[in-house]
């Protein structure tokens, strides 16, 4: 009797472990396919926002480069405000600053599109890096009315 306990507990040991090993294949099945999924939709996402007018901006020179010493002092005191008020780093149009809110106004609405256009319903669960932050999430709390 103690060989036919001893073989049903050996059994049972093996039929747990056998069980365990295929839920772990299969939460990391799931899970693969889960970061690609996320990978590849915020590829898209990347792509529908090449048309976005912050694209732009990078080609501008920055304030150092036009203003005077006296100016630039001036410049920071302004950029430091902006940050307080807004909580926000405000953006060089190659004029003035510009508080982000107002400067990324068009790009927002764009990247509004693209959620809708893609079906992105929580771009800060669905999407990777700089486009899963609050600031790109047309519903995030930054961009509410105030």
């Amino acid at each position: 009797m103690d060989k036919t306990t001893g073989a049903a507990s050996d059994l049972t040991a093996i039929v747990a472990i056998g069980l365990l090993l295929i839920g772990l294949v299969v939460v990391g099945v799931t899970g693969v396919n889960a970061w690609s999924h996320q990978a590849e939709l915020t590829r898209s996402f990347e792509q529908c926002m090449e048309k976005a007018p912050f694209k732009t901006s990078l080609d501008i020179s920055g304030p150092a480069s036009i203003l005077s010493a006296k100016e630039l002092q001036k410049h920071f005191d302004e950029f430091d405000q902006i940050v307080i008020e807004t909580g926000l780093p405000p953006i060089w149009n190659g004029e003035a600053l510009v508080p982000w809110k107002v400067f990324h106004k068009d790009s927002i609405e764009l990247a509004r599109r693209c959620h809708a256009q893609l079906g992105i319903d929580h771009p800060q669960q669905q999407l990777k890096g700089t486009y899963a932050k609050p600031v790109w999430d047309p519903n995030s709390d930054i961009w509410a009315p105030r």
